[in-house]
C-alpha cells in the first residue's frame, strides 16, 4: 500500500484547520464568558439584563477577557487546550495508520518508496530531500521550489558531479536550471563563490544575471561575437607565445620549446576541420599550418619588432599563399638561422620537406589550410577579436577574486562556434595547469562551466576532461535537447556514452526523443508491483484470490513523454529519483537588465607585418609622398590579393583527383605518363 493514502486530502485539511484556528477560538471568545458568569454567580439574572438592554453583552465579554481573574485564566486554558485536542480527534485515524505503516515497513525495502521525493504524488519524503540536498556549498542545483517558509528553497546537488540538462526549445531550461543556479552560486559566502564560464547564445543570460554578478563582487569578462564594440579581445596563439616569451631568451630550456610546440598541435586540432574519410588532406593541411606557426614563433625570438600583435591566425592565413609559402623570405631566414640551434635546424628540415612537395599536391594542402583559416582572414568580427589580447586567461584563472567569463555568440551563425569551443578549451587547460601547480592539485575555488547549446559546440576531448576534472574542482553542466546530440562525439569511439556516464546528475524537463526517454526510464529503475487475480469455480460460489509480484519501470517511456509539463525529473548518482515542480527565475528574480559596456575601447592597430619583406609596415601614413613610397615597396599586398583570388578558385577544385600524390614530392605514374 502507498503511504500517500495515510494523509488528509486538501479539503479535509482546510476544514480541520479552519475549525481549529478560526471556529473554535471564536466560539470560546463568545461563549466562555457566559459560562463563567453563570458558574461564578450561579444565577441567570445577567441574561435578563442583556435581553432588556440594560447591560451590553459585548462590553461584558470584553471586560471578562481584559480583567485578570481565575475564571479568565481557566477560559484561556480551555481555549488553547482545545486546539491540540480537536486536532488529535480529527487526525487520530490518520496518525494510527501512519505509525502502523512505518512499523511494518521500517526494514522492508520491498515497500519503501521508489522516490527520494515526488512533489506530484507525495511519494518519498521532502524532509529527506531537504536534508540530503541542502544549500550552502558551491555546486550545480536541481532547481528552486516554491517553499516561502524555507530559509533557502534551493535544492543543491549533494555530490561533485557533472550534469546534463535535457530540454527542448520552450521547456524553460534556462529559466528553471541555469539562471537559478547562477543566482544561488553567486550569492554564496565570499570564500564559497565559484568561478564560472558561461556560453550565452543571444546574450540572454548576461542580461538577466550581469547585475547579480556585479553586486556580488565578480570580475565580469565578456567575449562578444554579437557586439564587438563591447567585447574583450583574445588571441588564441598567445598561449604558445607565452611559453617562450615569459622567460628571458638566454634562459629558455627544451621544456619551454616542447610545451610551445605541444600547444601548437593542441590549438590546431581545435580548428574547424572537416570530418571526412580523406584524412590525408587534413593531416597535410595541419602540417603546413604547424610549420607556419613554428616559424613565426622562432622568428619572434630573433626579431624584436615581430611582436605578439603580428603573431595571429590572420597572419598565419596569409602564409597559405602558394607563392609566399614556396618563395617567401621565410625560406631565406630559415637557412640563415638553421645552424643557430637545434630547433631552427629541425624546423629547416620540416620546411624543406613541405616546400618541395609537387605544386599540385601543395596547392591542395594550402587550399585546405586556407579554408580552415578563412574565418580569421575573411570574417571582420573574428579577425578583430582574435587580433590582440585584452582577456588574459592565464592571469584570470590564477586570480583570487571570483570571476565569470561570458561567451556570447549568435546561435544562428555557425561560423563562430569553433571559436567558442577553442576558447573553452584554452580556459579549461589553463585552469588544469594552474590546479596541477598547486600542492593539492585542486583549484581553491570551484570552476563551473555552463555550456548552453552544447550541440553547437565541438570539444573533441570533453569526455576525457570530465573523467579527470572533478578532482581538480572543475565541473561541467551540458545543456542539450536530447542524448542524440552527443552522438557526434562517437567519431573516435564511444565518447557519447562516456559523457553520459560521467554526468551523474541528469535533469530532464522535456524531450521528444524516444531514445532519450528510454535511457532515462532505465536510469530511474524498477519498482515492485503486486497484482491480484480472482478466479471463481463454475460449480460453486467459491472465489480464489491469488497474488503475484512483478517489476515495472518507475516511469515508463510513455509516462515520461506525457508527464505533467511542470514536472522535472532528476537523477542524481547515489540517490533515488526526484520529481519537482521548479520555480522559473522570471517569477522571483526582479532585477534590472544588465548592459555590458567597456570603459575603454582599444585603438585600431596602425601597423602590420609585411611577410614578403619580413618587416613592419605603417598603416597610418597620411602624406601622398609616403603613400607613393609604400606603394612602390609594398608589393606583397597586391600579390596577396591575387593569391586570394587563386584561393577562392581553388575552393571549387575537386582535390580528390590529387589523391595519388604523396606529400613529399612524389607523383603518380599516371601523371608522369601524361606529362611525357
Amino acid at each position: 500500500m502507498n503511504k500517500k493514502q495515510y494523509a488528509h486530502t486538501k479539503t479535509q485539511k482546510f476544514l480541520i484547520y479552519t475549525f481549529i484556528f478560526l471556529v473554535w477560538p471564536s466560539l470560546c471568545i463568545l461563549f466562555l464568558p457566559i459560562i463563567m458568569y453563570f458558574i461564578q454567580t450561579k444565577s441567570a439574572e445577567i441574561f435578563g439584563y442583556w435581553i432588556k438592554g440594560s447591560r451590553n453583552f459585548f462590553s461584558d465579554v470584553y471586560i471578562f477577557w481584559k480583567s485578570n481573574s481565575t475564571y479568565r485564566n481557566y477560559s484561556f486554558l480551555i481555549l488553547f487546550a482545545g486546539i491540540p485536542t480537536f486536532w488529535l480527534l480529527f487526525s487520530y485515524k490518520v496518525l494510527y495508520n501512519r505509525i502502523i505503516y512505518k512499523i511494518k515497513n521500517k526494514n522492508n525495502p520491498e515497500f519503501s518508496s521508489n522516490w527520494t521525493y515526488n512533489q506530484f504524488t507525495k511519494d518519498g519524503s521532502w524532509k529527506v530531500l531537504r536534508k540530503n540536498f541542502k544549500a550552502g556549498k558551491a555546486n550545480f542545483i536541481l532547481g528552486k521550489i516554491d517553499k516561502p517558509f524555507w530559509k533557502n528553497p534551493y535544492i543543491v546537488n549533494n555530490t561533485d558531479a557533472h550534469g546534463i540538462v535535457i530540454g527542448i526549445a520552450g521547456s524553460k531550461k534556462t529559466e528553471k536550471i541555469v539562471i537559478p543556479g547562477i543566482d544561488y552560486n553567486a550569492n554564496l559566502d565570499k570564500n564559497e563563490k565559484p568561478c564560472m564560464v558561461i556560453s550565452d547564445p543571444k546574450k540572454q543570460i548576461l542580461a538577466r544575471t550581469g547585475n547579480i554578478f556585479k553586486q556580488n563582487g565578480y570580475e565580469i569578462k565578456v567575449i562578444d561575437f554579437i557586439d564587438i564594440k563591447n567585447s574583450l579581445y583574445w588571441n588564441p596563439l598567445q598561449q604558445i607565445w607565452d611559453e617562450v616569451h615569459s622567460t628571458p631568451k638566454e634562459e629558455l630550456t627544451a621544456n619551454n620549446y616542447n610545451k610551445a610546440f605541444e600547444k601548437i598541435i593542441e590549438i590546431i586540432d581545435t580548428l574547424p576541420w572537416p570530418s571526412e574519410k580523406d584524412t590525408i588532406w587534413v593531416t597535410q593541411a595541419k602540417a603546413s599550418i604547424t610549420a607556419i606557426i613554428k616559424f613565426m614563433l622562432l622568428y619572434s625570438l630573433e626579431d624584436n619588432e615581430f611582436t605578439l600583435d603580428f603573431f595571429t591566425f590572420k597572419n598565419v592565413a596569409a602564409y597559405t599563399s602558394l607563392q609566399l609559402f614556396t618563395k617567401g623570405k621565410w625560406i631565406e631566414i630559415t637557412k640563415k638561422f638553421k645552424e643557430k640551434n637545434k630547433y631552427w635546424l629541425d624546423f629547416q628540415k620540416e620546411q624543406e620537406a613541405l616546400i618541395t612537395i609537387v605544386p599540385q599536391t601543395l596547392s591542395g594542402m594550402l587550399a585546405n589550410a586556407s579554408n580552415v583559416l578563412i574565418t580569421f582572414s575573411q570574417n571582420p568580427i573574428a579577425s578583430k577579436i582574435t587580433s590582440k589580447t585584452t582577456l588574459n586567461i592565464r592571469e584570470i584563472v590564477r586570480d583570487d577574486k571570483p570571476y565569470v567569463i561570458f561567451l556570447c555568440f549568435p546561435d544562428h551563425k555557425q561560423v563562430f562556434n569553433f571559436l567558442i569551443s577553442m576558447l573553452v578549451t584554452q580556459i579549461y587547460r589553463d585552469a588544469i595547469d594552474y590546479a596541477n601547480s598547486l600542492p593539492k592539485q585542486r583549484l581553491p575555488r570551484m570552476l563551473q562551466f555552463y555550456l548552453e547549446e552544447f550541440n553547437s559546440l565541438k570539444i573533441p576531448d570533453i569526455a576525457d576532461w570530465m573523467s579527470i576534472s572533478r578532482s581538480r574542482n572543475i565541473l561541467f553542466l551540458l545543456i542539450v535537447q536530447s542524448f542524440e546530440q552527443l552522438k557526434k562525439y562517437d567519431e573516435k569511439g564511444k565518447d557519447a556514452e562516456a559523457i553520459k556516464s560521467q554526468a551523474r546528475l541528469t535533469i530532464m524537463l522535456e524531450t521528444n526523443s524516444d531514445e532519450t526517454l528510454k535511457s532515462l526510464s532505465n536510469t530511474l529503475g524498477d519498482k515492485e508491483v503486486k497484482k491480484e487475480s480472482i478466479s471463481k469455480q463454475s460449480d460453486s460460489n467459491k472465489q480464489t484470490i491469488s497474488t503475484s509480484e512483478s517489476k515495472e519501470a518507475v516511469m515508463s517511456v510513455a509516462q515520461l513523454k506525457y508527464k505533467d509539463k511542470d514536472m522535472t525529473i532528476i537523477s542524481s548518482g547515489g540517490s533515488k529519483p526526484i520529481a519537482l515542480k521548479l520555480l522559473p527565475a522570471y517569477k522571483y528574480l526582479k532585477i534590472d537588465a544588465y548592459t555590458h559596456l567597456l570603459e575603454t575601447n582599444s585603438e585600431e592597430t596602425l601597423v602590420d607585418w609585411d611577410f614578403n619583406e619580413m618587416k613592419k609596415i605603417n598603416l597610418g601614413i597620411s602624406t601622398q609622398k609616403d603613400k607613393g613610397a609604400v606603394s612602390n615597396k609594398d608589393t606583397y599586398w597586391q600579390e596577396n590579393n591575387n593569391e586570394e583570388i587563386i584561393r577562392q578558385k581553388l575552393s571549387f577544385v575537386d582535390f580528390r583527383k590529387f589523391k595519388t600524390y604523396s606529400c613529399f614530392n612524389t607523383i603518380s605514374k599516371l601523371e608522369s605518363d601524361e606529362d611525357e
